[in-house]
């Protein structure tokens, strides 16, 4: 039986939809997890001055994948990926001035590895964009000092990333995904910013503090019997709450240290605090609340905190976004 030939291009549409391979590659979770590139680990510094001996070599700033090659073997262009918060960045670095520059769009460079040489006129250029924005030398060499060193979330021991469009955390041992769950949010709408505005936030945070069993007070039953407490605010929270007359620049680099070591932030800021995981006072459906629950908590069905509780100790990261 003969078919026409755009019954087969629907056919094999089809078939790539639903494709597992493809599937996964549209996933939010993985997409941010595990991109296209391996993500940088951290930058090296910026160089200070553009001259340098000819035929010494030009080092990457980070890992990254080669997007360019000039005539001649004369520039090379990498383009970096890195996690930050709760998102995955993307810059390029440019270097010019060079000679014997044997790379190939496509391959993989490590951080610190030659990318050429100088050449004969002693003088090479080193410029960092973010999308079409040269970044000015001094800016580029702040850029890559506060980034010297880089989180991997998918090399984590334990991470729990946590999809405020999806309503569903995925728990994740070295980088293998192990459960997934629904979860409901704040009954604000929006990302968090301040105290009693009762949402939750987004960013990358580290578990400080456990509880199971009865909590006191009015609102103990709202927990479900456990408590997994973040360490919100972390920076990104803080520099917003710089930006807004919140909290100084003190406070906030307090916030930072804190957070670096995965320990408690402050809670004595306009920013808030207490915000955490934990189960619910009963049984919900995302149906009739449509996820919106708690005063700015990640919410779980009580059976699914039971069951992750003794499986994320301390210090485990956790990426809301």
């Amino acid at each position: 039986m003969h078919r026409p030939w755009w019954l087969w291009c629907v056919v094999v549409a089809c078939l790539l939809v639903v494709s597992p391979d493809r599937a996964v590659a549209a996933d939010v979770f993985e997409s941010w997890l595990r991109p296209a590139q391996p993500p940088a680990d951290g930058f090296e510094s910026f160089p200070v001055s553009p001259h340098a001996s000819p035929g010494s070599e030009v080092r990457a700033l980070a890992r990254g994948q080669v997007v360019a090659v000039g005539q001649g073997g004369r520039s090379v262009t990498l383009e970096h990926l890195f996690h930050e918060n709760h998102e995955l960045r993307r810059v390029r670095s440019e270097y010019t001035g060079l000679e014997g520059v044997t790379w190939r769009p496509g391959q993989r460079v490590e951080r610190g590895q030659g990318v050429g040489r100088v050449g004969a006129g002693g003088k090479r250029e080193v410029r960092l964009l973010e999308g079409s924005r040269v970044l000015p030398d001094a800016e580029a060499r702040r850029f890559t000092e506060a980034r010297g060193r880089l989180p991997l979330p998918a090399e984590e021991s334990v991470l729990l990333l946590i999809s405020h469009a999806a309503n569903e955390l995925r728990m994740y041992e070295r980088g293998r995904e192990v459960r997934r769950v629904e979860v409901g949010f704040g009954q604000g709408e929006g990302r968090k910013r301040l105290r009693g505005d009762n949402r939750t936030p987004m960013g990358m945070y580290f578990v400080v503090d456990k509880h199971r069993g009865d909590f006191p007070g009015a609102y103990g039953a709202y927990y479900g019997g456990h408590w997994i407490r973040l360490n919100y605010p972390n920076p990104w929270d803080a520099d917003w709450g710089v930006s807004q007359g919140v909290i100084s620049r003190n406070v906030r680099d307090g916030i930072a240290r804190a957070w670096r070591e995965r320990k408690l932030t402050t809670a004595s800021t306009k920013l808030g605090s207490g915000i955490g995981l934990h189960g619910w006072a009963g049984e919900w459906s995302l149906a009739e609340s449509g996820g919106r629950l708690s005063w700015g908590c990640v919410v779980l069905h009580n059976p699914d905190i039971t069951a992750l509780y003794g499986r994320v100790p301390p210090g485990s990261m956790v990426v809301i976004f």
